[in-house]
């Protein structure tokens, strides 16, 4: 190569190096004031971890799907790993035979079985279950508020219209003879106070009208002060003889007037009444062992009422009743507890209750049905709850509890009283508490499941609620 073709070559390389300085040179000055941070990078799209379940953060799913009520799976992002991881942490290991005992490590029980974790999602209340706050009002869940409040309940029966037993008389003869004329002669018929009831022969009592005459003779013969007065004792004995045999003072002073003996005793009526019971008739011999009459006086009757002794802590003497039967609509008598009587019927098994009313007409008959209806004292602060939150099974009564956002626990309760309205509840719930009124059975159903699922999956976290739920009843 020679000289003029080398000097050529270098001097355009000098022009190619020069013009690239040129050129970086005004690059510098037009962008020196430019920082990285001014710079607006385009956005990058966030790209899921994976899916979870939106009512189980521990089930997941690498791809976007539905859970078993239709709700999109909820997607994790990088960012938000930690918050699941945290849900996810074991909190601490529980005995798979006693939830009670717990361990902060994992462990083996004396039967060789290895300890459940817990984790941090899964610390729910026993036997509660999660439904979504939509499906909740899909459902209509109604609420209501545990509360204090005045409580009364009413105990309807049954009762039996019976007699007076207070108004019952008996007739049995102090003497034996023949019944000479009966004037009340059938069951049933009425009768009135001093009405003439039968005559009775009676030799022993002809006997004692003739010792009368003899004594009242001598009273009247001896003028004698000693004779005179052992007279007057006789006479005086005589006619406290004919009482004990039953000869009324009027009878006693016509005797005494007319000086001639009568053959029958008269058997008058000591009050109003019917005839129960009738044991004679026109020539019939009696003695002291024959009872002649019966007689019930029906101007006042008693009610006698059937009670539960599950119902005894709510029934008191005084405590109003009202009656009302079948054969007179619209009808109604009002009383209150007279008696309750000490021993247990041992046919009904039942305590029985005893009320009086008075009977003006015989409108009440003994023998008749009647429906009692009892109002209990009223208790001034009692804990209750309305009957529809109560669901019973065959062993307990439960409630369902709304725990808030979604959330509900079945509550086994005690229960005391009970009206058309309220239950009153002496165990399981507290005042401030919010029930459940309706859908309980699906959310207790729901609830039963999940009970059963978490023991078989080993999840359970506390007392195994019992199964008894399919057999409830409201």
């Amino acid at each position: 190569m020679n000289t003029k073709k080398i000097t050529l070559l270098a001097g355009v390389v000098l022009a190619s190096v020069a013009l690239g300085m040129a050129a970086g040179w005004l690059l510098k000055e037009n962008f020196k004031d430019t920082s990285p941070s001014d710079v607006t990078m385009p956005p990058k799209e966030k790209k899921p971890l994976f899916y979870r379940n939106p009512m189980d953060a521990s089930i997941t799913s690498p791809v976007p799907q539905k859970d078993n009520m239709g709700m999109d799976y909820i997607p994790v992002y990088a960012d938000e790993k930690s918050d699941v991881q945290e849900e996810n942490k074991i909190l601490f290991y529980r005995n798979p035979m006693d939830p009670n005992i717990t361990s902060p490590t994992p462990q083996k029980d004396n039967m060789g079985m290895d300890y459940i974790p817990v984790y941090a999602n899964k610390m729910t209340a026993t036997g509660s279950v999660d439904i979504d706050p939509r499906v909740v009002q899909n459902l209509g869940v109604r609420t209501a508020v545990v509360q204090r409040q005045s409580f009364s309940t009413t105990i309807d029966t049954v009762g039996t219209v019976a007699i007076d037993e207070r108004g019952v008389s008996f007739f049995n003869p102090k003497i034996s003879g023949w019944v000479e004329r009966v004037y009340v002669k059938a069951l049933g018929d009425s009768i009135q106070r001093g009405q003439l009831l039968a005559e009775i022969y009676a030799p022993e009592l002809v006997s004692a009208q003739e010792e009368f005459l003899v004594a009242l003779n001598g009273v009247k013969r001896f003028a004698d002060a000693p004779l005179l007065k052992d007279s007057q004792s006789l006479l005086e004995t005589a006619r406290a003889r004919l009482r004990l045999l039953d000869m009324s003072n009027a009878d006693i002073e016509a005797l005494e007037r007319s000086g001639q003996g009568r053959r029958t005793i008269k058997l008058y009526a000591p009050h109003n009444g019917i005839v129960t019971e009738l044991n004679m008739r026109e020539g019939g011999y009696i003695t002291p062992d024959t009872r002649l009459y019966s007689l019930a006086d029906l101007s006042r009757a008693w009610v006698i009422m059937e009670i539960y002794t599950g119902q005894m802590a709510f029934v008191k003497p005084g405590n109003p009743v009202t009656l009302r039967t079948a054969s007179m609509p619209g009808r109604e008598w009002r009383g209150r507890i007279d008696y309750l009587y000490p021993t247990l019927n041992p046919q009904t098994r039942t305590v029985q209750a005893r009320l009086v009313f008075d009977n003006p007409g015989n409108t009440l008959r003994p023998g008749m049905f009647v429906n009692a209806s009892i109002q209990s004292t009223p208790k001034a602060s009692a804990l209750a709850v309305p009957r529809e939150a109560l669901l019973r099974t065959g062993t307990r009564d439960v409630v369902m509890v709304a725990l808030g956002a979604g959330r509900f626990q079945p509550v086994t309760v005690r229960t005391g009283a009970e009206n058309s309205e309220l239950v009153e509840i002496l165990e399981g719930l507290e005042a401030g508490q919010q029930v459940v009124l309706s859908g309980q059975f699906l959310l207790d159903a729901e609830a039963s499941f999940k009970g059963g699922m978490d023991r078989l999956e080993g999840n359970n976290t506390g007392t195994p609620i019992q199964d008894d739920h399919a057999e409830h009843q409201q």
